[in-house]
């Protein structure tokens, strides 16, 4: 057996580098069809997710010892969490530093989810730190002790037009990924929906925070209070990230032309060669994705070891 676990970018990069993936591609880079699968790098997929920020009158007290720092003679709070023995994290001490920080999350059903009587789409939670995306330096305005940040993360993506090409057929170029984030190749009226709800979630958390900005205590600093209706959509259209990439080379019936892979986990027109890996889904899965990855990593497992069991036999 050969399986393949590198990931939604690099699983169908290795694919076409071995001959495997849409005929066109492979040709444009003079790399030898072995078998044509033209879904090999369509269907790219990930989340929307967006930061708003608000500057707050005062710093937030949680955060009065933290240094930030791996270093217990400069930073209390990393000293606690340090010594700590796992019982004693588990009832919270040194809780500052034993958690991805999150202090409230909310799941909500958009208008669109509520009326297709679909499960929540929206995600979202409050982080006390400046967070706006995976952007270089983004670690430093975390230490930011006055500022705190609602994240929204949409769920039940329709973003399904994303894609990954060669760049070359060196193996050590990075290939190129495009997810086309609310552009073509997508649904028009799903990417709408998509964007409605999202817009709907900071309607909510501006709605939340009214109070506080009303008293002074709190001031919305990113997009800022002033940016709403057609720029908002403009603004969450040019900041969405997400770090869930997923459905490169999916599952499919034996009918679908743009499946990569059969109910096996094996790459269609092969016999021992195998995909195990978040690239599999053919639509992205629920809020995160670490989970349903554990379950296929647990399900390919039995599947290689039944059909390894018949070989044997």
């Amino acid at each position: 057996e050969v399986i393949l676990s590198a990931g939604a970018f690099n699983t169908p990069q290795l694919l076409m580098l071995s001959g495997i993936g849409p005929r066109a591609e492979l040709e444009r880079h003079g790399i030898p069809v072995n078998i044509a699968l033209p879904g090999v790098g369509k269907n790219l997929q990930d989340r929307y997710e967006v930061g708003i920020v608000y500057k707050l009158k005062e710093n937030l007290s949680t955060l009065a010892n933290a240094k930030f720092e791996a270093d217990e003679q400069r930073d209390p709070v990393y000293k606690e969490w340090n010594e700590a023995t796992p019982e004693e994290r588990q009832q919270g001490k040194g809780f500052l530093y034993s958690s991805n920080g999150v202090i409230i999350a909310i799941l909500k059903r958009s208008s669109i989810a509520k009326n297709a009587k679909q499960d929540p789409d929206l995600f979202i939670f409050g982080l006390p730190s400046d967070f706006r995306g995976y952007e270089q330096g983004y670690t430093k305005n975390i230490t930011i002790k006055n500022h705190f940040t609602w994240l929204v993360l949409k769920g039940h993506t329709h973003n399904t037009g994303g894609e990954v090409t060669l760049r070359s057929n060196d193996p050590r170029d990075t290939p190129q990924i495009n997810f086309k984030y609310f552009e073509e190749g997508n649904d028009p009226t799903k990417g709408k929906e998509d964007l409605d709800a999202m817009v709907e979630a900071i309607a909510f958390i501006r709605k939340i925070m009214n109070r506080l900005t009303a008293d002074g205590q709190a001031e919305e600093i990113w997009p800022g209070p002033g940016v709403s209706d057609n720029a908002l959509r403009e603004w969450i259209m040019n900041e969405a990230w997400g770090h869930h990439a997923s459905c490169s080379c999916k599952v499919g019936a034996g009918t679908d032309p743009m499946a990569v892979l059969d109910n096996n986990f094996r790459v269609r027109g092969t016999t021992n060669l195998r995909v195990v890996d978040a690239s599999i889904f053919p639509n992205i899965p629920g809020f995160f994705i670490v989970t349903p990855v554990y379950m296929i990593a647990e399900k390919a497992s039995e599947v290689i070891l039944t059909d390894a069991r018949q070989i044997s036999v």
